[in-house]
């Protein structure tokens, strides 16, 4: 047994009530048994095991011990072995050996345990510093940082919630899965801030999405004809040919952030990254059209919720900087992979901020005596939040509990929003939305979303079939040519 943690030491962003004290042990107990018996890949191709996220997420917005076990159960039996075959066995990964083993699917186990006692050793900040954020750990080849944020930001995800709840061996697991995963194109990745400073956000730089604005508006970003078999793969690398890569890496440097930066401005860009990233997944569809809700981009919003927890634990300025810088060019090139979708805000704020469950009239569900104050059949009395969140624990996708996570945090910490007030709603020194309706949007923004997510996605303990993400590509318009 590693001398690292396995418990959870912190409680999770949310920390949602939970019906009885034996619900943090099995949690810790079923993530052990997961960790330490199942590989971060349940598919050769790269496909990822998402079971400590599905525990974890469910733990969080308050699931019972029974559940938390079948959730384990139902998704243990597609797991692969974390010893992919025999020979497996006899890779020691150490400090001296660990290079040649980068990229390498069968040395995951070795690296968990070799992560391990570097946690040990020196901590989970100096690690991460040391495997991550080091110049050392990004050479060519080695480009560990451009990993982490690789796999739809799978790494990062892993990391991020061993980092929240204070699990150690998640840690080891997430950078084992680092080590492991390709890199996306590196070179977009290779920028520093643009030295000079423009007139945006109230500390001099442009707002995410007003740079995001720019992607949109670049003739070398523009789509390639639309192909619908195509893989992501395949289309991050189109968009990126053509001077595709220089424009990516023009566009993010003109993010203000290096190691000077100070904890207000921290926390500024993190809430840039979840209103954009709420809205890349929630208005980004087309109007006269019913809602789609792409995979891709969902993870952005579920990857979005970990930068504090992140920015938390790392002690070095400089690696807080980093990490804020590489997040950037993950939203452009996912966003250019789905054919460059433009937020449209108009469509996510017409939705309703009253949701209910489907099959059932108010009227059914409550019974109000006359003693009552206020009456829940009325929108004005009714909050759909409860509802929302507890029809999300059952979801058989654990992407949709995580993607509700997000959103109930956001609706925690950013929901007082007023219309007109969110960071990056105008353009630079001008009276002009970064985006249409970008004016009109507020706070409700997020239960609106997350009322989007539970119809798209099936109300599962309303009768309703559960839904499936869309692949379509959304951005391009003849993705749209065989709806139903």
């Amino acid at each position: 047994m590693s001398a690292i943690s396995h418990r959870l030491l912190r409680s999770g962003v949310l920390n949602l009530p939970r019906p009885s004290p034996g619900c943090k042990p099995i949690t810790e107990s079923l993530l052990l048994k997961d960790a330490q018996a199942h590989h971060c890949f349940f598919r050769a191709a790269g496909l990822h095991n998402h079971l400590s996220h599905h525990i974890l997420a469910a733990y969080d917005l308050g699931a019972t011990s029974s559940l938390l076990q079948k959730i384990y159960d139902d998704e243990a039996s597609d797991q692969r072995p974390i010893i992919l075959e025999d020979q497996d066995k006899n890779m020691k990964v150490n400090t001296k050996s660990w290079k040649q083993y980068v990229g390498n699917q069968n040395a995951y186990n070795g690296f968990f345990h070799f992560f391990q006692e570097r946690i040990e050793a020196t901590g989970v900040s100096e690690t991460l510093g040391e495997y991550i954020f080091s110049p050392a750990a990004n050479e060519p080849g080695l480009n560990m940082l451009v990993r982490l944020m690789s796999g739809a930001a799978h790494p990062f995800i892993q990391i991020g919630y061993g980092l929240e709840f204070g699990n150690d061996f998640l840690v080891a697991t997430g950078l084992a899965q680092t080590a492991v995963t390709n890199p996306l194109t590196t070179t977009i990745f290779n920028y520093k801030p643009a030295l000079t400073q423009t007139n945006g956000t109230s500390n001099g730089t442009k707002s995410i999405l007003e740079l995001l604005r720019e992607v949109y508006d670049s003739p070398k970003l523009k789509p390639v004809p639309y192909d619908s078999n195509a893989l992501i793969s395949a289309r991050i690398k189109d968009a990126l040919r053509d001077g595709g890569a220089e424009e990516v890496q023009r566009i993010s440097s003109q993010l203000q952030v290096d190691e000077n930066v100070t904890e207000a401005e921290v926390n500024e860009k993190i809430e840039e990254y979840i209103w954009t990233a709420v809205l890349l997944l929630f208005a980004t569809g087309k109007e006269g059209h019913k809602p789609r809700l792409d995979f891709f981009l969902m993870h952005i919003v579920t990857s979005s919720l970990f930068l504090k927890s992140y920015v938390s634990v790392l002690q070095n300025p400089l690696h807080k900087a980093q990490l804020l810088r590489a997040y950037l060019p993950v939203i452009i090139l996912l966003t250019l992979s789905r054919g460059r979708p433009k937020i449209n805000a108009e469509l996510i704020m017409k939705a309703s901020d009253k949701v209910r469950p489907p099959l059932h009239p108010p009227e059914k569900l409550y019974q109000n005596d006359k003693t009552s104050i206020g009456n829940p059949i009325q929108d004005e009395d009714y909050n759909p939040w409860p509802a929302l969140i507890e029809a999300s624990l059952y979801a058989p996708d654990s992407h949709v509990l995580k993607t509700m996570r997000t959103l109930v945090y956001a609706a925690r910490e950013y929901g007082d929003t007023q219309p007109g007030q969110v960071a990056g709603a105008y353009r630079s020194g001008r009276d002009e939305e970064t985006h249409p309706g970008m004016a009109k949007v507020d706070g409700s923004l997020f239960v609106r979303a997350a009322g989007v997510l539970m119809d798209y996605m099936g109300w599962t303990t309303h009768g309703q079939v559960a839904g499936n993400w869309d692949r379509s590509a959304l951005g391009w318009e003849e993705a749209w040519l065989d709806e139903e």
